[in-house]
């Protein structure tokens, strides 16, 4: 994140831009690509890429390295031998949207359309299990809150 550090360098990696499928079902494909990144410098993969980013994982751990889960708390289904390497997880808080509309059905009221689920509305989060940003959470707080309020300008393509 370049507020962290502007000098910061981001890699970026597509598995396949043509088959989705391939992209978020290459276990192997993601420990070559997030291998390949190690070597070259990364201290830190994030990845966003399904079951492609448990490649990622064995890589991290191989490189004695970071990843960063997605979608789910993934420090708790890694093995132990994983779990030192998974920093955090970037997590989709479907429990918020769900909780949201079964409130709302249930008083007559269910949204209909696209209702977005982001920050502001404890959409989005990211996990704390493993301890590993327990001393930075007031920072990380800090930088929510500056998305929250306009202050920090999420983009919406990949930056390099």
């Amino acid at each position: 994140m370049k507020e962290v550090d502007p000098s910061i360098t981001i890699d970026i990696t597509y598995l396949s831009q043509d088959d989705p499928v391939k992209g978020f079902e290459n276990a192997p494909g993601g420990e070559t690509a997030a291998t390949g990144m190690y070597d070259k410098g990364a201290d830190v993969v994030y990845h966003a890429a399904g079951k492609s980013g448990l490649g990622v994982f064995t890589a991290a751990t191989a490189a004695d390295k970071w990843a960063i889960g997605v979608d789910s708390d993934q420090y708790l289904t890694a093995s132990p031998e994983e779990q030192p390497h998974i920093l955090t997880s970037m997590l989709k808080r479907i429990d918020t949207s769900i909780i949201e509309y079964v409130t709302a059905f249930n008083d007559g009221e269910a949204p209909t359309g696209f209702v977005t689920y982001d920050l502001a509305s404890d959409g989005v989060g990211y996990s704390k299990s493993g301890g590993f940003v327990d001393d930075i959470v007031d920072q990380l707080e800090d930088y929510k809150q500056q998305i929250v309020d306009g202050d920090i300008e999420v983009p919406a393509e990949p930056e390099s």
